[in-house]
C-alpha cells in the first residue's frame, strides 16, 4: 500500500512538472506554464506581476501590430518593475519585449525592447529601453537606460550611469566612465573622453575634444 501511494504521488508530481515545463509553447504562455526549454512562438507575453515565467531557447514574436507601440510608447521613461519574464537565448520579433518586467540575456533582433535588464547583443530598428543595459546595443533611434555597461550605438543614447562607449549623434550621461563620440556629447561627471562637434561636462565645454 505504501509503495502504491508513493508511486501515485510521483506520477502526480511528474504530471504537474510536465504541465509547467514545456519544449514548445505558443505565446502568451498559459499561466500554468512556468518554463519553456525550446521554442516559443506567438504574439507576446502576459504582463502579470503575480507570474514569473522563463524561456530558455528561442522566442519569436509575430504580432504584426506590434510596431504601433512606437506611436505612444516613451522609451525615455524608465521604470523598473517586478520581473515577470526571464529569457535566455535568442529573441526575434516584429515588435519585441513590451512589458517592463522582462530580463533578457542573449541575442535580440527586433523593433524595440523594454525591460528591467537587457544583456548581450541587441539590434533594434527603433530602440532599447531598460533599467540596465549590458553588452553591445545597436538601435536606430537610440538606447535608454539607468545603468549602461558596454557599447551603445544609436542616433540618441541616454543613460544615468555609463561605463563604456556611447556612439551616436547625441550622447547624454549623468556620470560617464569611458568614451562619448558624437556630434553633441553631454555629461555632468566624466572619467574619460568626449569627442564631438560640441562637448559639455561639469568642468568645461569644448568643441572637438573634452575630458
Amino acid at each position: 500500500m505504501k509503495k502504491i501511494a508513493i508511486g501515485a504521488l510521483l506520477l502526480l508530481v511528474t504530471q504537474v512538472q510536465a504541465q509547467r515545463t514545456k519544449i514548445f509553447s505558443l505565446s502568451p504562455m498559459s499561466m500554468e506554464t512556468a518554463n519553456v526549454n525550446g521554442l516559443v512562438v506567438g504574439i507576446g507575453h502576459l504582463d502579470d506581476a503575480s507570474l514569473m515565467q522563463k524561456v530558455n531557447g528561442v522566442n519569436i514574436d509575430l504580432f504584426v501590430l506590434s510596431p504601433m507601440v512606437l506611436l505612444y510608447a516613451d522609451p525615455t521613461r524608465i521604470k523598473e518593475e517586478p520581473t515577470t519574464l526571464v529569457s535566455h537565448g535568442v529573441n526575434l520579433g516584429i515588435g519585441g519585449f513590451l512589458q517592463r518586467g522582462t530580463v533578457h540575456r542573449g541575442v535580440s533582433v527586433s523593433m524595440y525592447n523594454f525591460g528591467n535588464e537587457l544583456d548581450g547583443l541587441s539590434v533594434q530598428v527603433a530602440y532599447a529601453s531598460a533599467s540596465r543595459l549590458r553588452g553591445l546595443h545597436i538601435s536606430g533611434i537610440g538606447n535608454f537606460s539607468e545603468r549602461f555597461n558596454g557599447v551603445a550605438v544609436g542616433t540618441y543614447n541616454k543613460s544615468d550611469y555609463t561605463k563604456g562607449i556611447q556612439l551616436g549623434l547625441v550622447n547624454r550621461s549623468r556620470q560617464l566612465s569611458g568614451l562619448q563620440i558624437g556630434l553633441f556629447n553631454v555629461s555632468e561627471a566624466v572619467s574619460g573622453l568626449q569627442i564631438g562637434l560640441w562637448n559639455e561636462n561639469a568642468r568645461r565645454s569644448f568643441p572637438f575634444i573634452n575630458f
